[in-house]
């Protein structure tokens, strides 16, 4: 076992409005050895060699993981984030029991393109699906945090191309 434990600890951003918090935790161990595995299994979003880091996309949120910390940057409750952690810590203990098994990546994986995005978008800036802007909804399509459904002024031509040209991404 790589990972036996950890100590969170939690903060509001400095949005005063603000209805979620950050969450820290501080590890029992240093697991830069065993962020390529993950990188590998969890299909990370971006991987750094120095210093070591990998940041995951979760729905709504991003984790990193460092050598002795780990952060997310939006969790509604200490429960959701420990959730998040016990499961990360049962990612992390298994990578490293099978590391012989996996080829470890350090590579990041492509991204798409905001502009391809756009292109296919219908550019009205109706604001139905929440964002002020097309250009921020094609933004958010880009980061995982929207999918092309969610644009009700899309057809469904534009909608098959733009989930085609995502599909080429890991998300």
């Amino acid at each position: 076992m790589l990972l036996e434990s950890y100590t969170t600890s939690y903060v509001r951003p400095p949005n005063p409005s603000a209805q979620h918090l950050r969450c820290f935790a501080a590890l029992s161990a240093d697991i830069s050895a065993a962020l390529p595995y993950l990188n590998t299994v969890l299909k990370g979003y971006e991987y750094l060699t120095e210093p070591p880091s990998l940041t995951l996309k979760l729905p709504g949120k991003l984790v990193t993981l460092h050598p002795r910390e780990i952060a997310i940057n939006i969790v509604k409750d200490e429960a959701e984030a420990e959730e998040i952690l016990a499961w990360l810590q049962r990612e992390i203990n298994d990578v490293w029991e099978r590391r012989e098994e996996i080829q470890p990546s350090f590579a990041c994986a492509a991204r798409p393109r905001v502009l391809e995005i756009l292109k296919l978008l219908p550019k009205t800036n109706c604001r139905r699906c929440g964002a002020p802007t097309c250009m921020v909804f094609a933004v958010e399509v880009g980061q995982g945090g929207k999918t092309p459904e969610q644009c009700p002024e899309l057809d469904q031509q534009k909608r098959e191309a733009l989930q085609e040209y995502l599909g080429r991404f890991r998300f």
